[in-house]
């Protein structure tokens, strides 16, 4: 497991980070993808409890690798937020999990722990959107609510 500390320091990190922002690298199955879970964003410290990128656009059959690099996270599809047919996924938290998407549409996920405080994503398969209007009808407690709305909202300004 990854500190604050050595996660700054260390190239393998750094790998880490690089991938998560070009968000593909090639496979010869499909593309792999990188979800890092954080305590703070890499950009800004003072915005806590992240997923790192928040919203993440893939193909059908492309694999999703959900990072702990830091201690306390966990990833969990949203229940409503993902579309028919999906898979749901609930990973432990503080392990690595890996997801394989091959249902075209937007899946809503969360951080267990810190759902409430807005650890939030989403994935969007194919670039398809047409699970858009159920995605925006589910509910959420707290901050979730605010996060999920935001990066709904930046889907549809694309």
């Amino acid at each position: 497991m990854l500190t604050r500390r050595n996660f700054t320091l260390s190239l393998p990190a750094l790998a880490l980070a690089t991938a998560a922002r070009a968000k593909t690298a090639p496979s010869s199955q499909g593309g792999t993808h990188t979800v890092m879970m954080l305590n703070a964003d890499c950009n800004d410290a003072n915005v806590i409890n992240v997923f790192e990128p928040a919203i993440l656009h893939v193909k059908s059959g492309d694999r999703v690798t959900f990072i702990p690099t830091e201690e306390g996270h966990n990833a969990a599809s949203k229940r409503g937020m993902i579309p028919e047919g999906g898979e749901p996924w609930n990973g432990a938290v503080d392990e690595e999990l890996n997801i394989t998407l091959t249902v075209p549409g937007i899946y809503g996920y969360l951080c267990l722990p810190h759902y409430e405080v807005g650890m939030v994503g989403l994935i969007v398969v194919g670039n398809d959107l047409s699970n858009l209007a159920a995605a925006k009808k589910a509910r959420h407690p707290g901050d979730a609510r605010k996060a999920f709305r935001s990066l709904l909202r930046q889907l549809e300004t694309k």
